[in-house]
């Protein structure tokens, strides 16, 4: 998920982003969670594997995360593999500490991505296997309303 205003807090990686999942495909049976944020560009999150050496592609699973003021939840399949509860927000130039909760303390949009190398988890090679493809049954958003 990336900010609907980048510039907000000066720009990527301060103004924040939230990977609900990440899967790279030599480590079918694992995903990753994680927040990027501050300047330096930190990121900290934790990984889940699946059981008994299965792979994310043999069925659909549900991948879930919980946001709330000062605390994220990640779930797999209703399971919690990992909770943050600490990060930091400095813009970049000034070096200035932003307000509590910053970057995320406003609205970030889903981002859908299939892709296919990068600096993690490297460059395609003569192993890497084209076309490949996401298929996704659904999603759904939920917005917590005040009691």
């Amino acid at each position: 998920m990336m900010p609907e205003d980048m510039q907000r807090y000066s720009g990527w990686p301060a103004c924040g982003e939230i990977d609900i999942m990440e899967l790279i495909g030599h480590q079918p049976g694992t995903v990753y969670g994680t927040l990027h944020y501050g300047v330096p560009h930190t990121y900290t999150g934790e990984s889940y594997q699946l059981p008994e050496n299965k792979k994310f592609s043999d069925d659909f699973h549900v991948f879930t995360l919980d946001w709330e003021p000062g605390e994220f939840r990640w779930y797999v399949d209703g399971e919690l593999y990992a909770r943050q509860d600490k990060w930091f927000s400095t813009s970049m130039g000034t070096g200035e500490q932003n307000p509590q909760g910053a970057p995320f303390d406003r609205g970030f949009y889903l981002q859908l991505n299939l892709a296919v190398g990068g600096k993690w988890p490297g460059y395609p090679d003569h192993t890497t296997q084209l076309p490949q493809q996401m298929v996704i049954e659904y999603i759904k958003v939920y917005q917590k309303t005040e009691q």
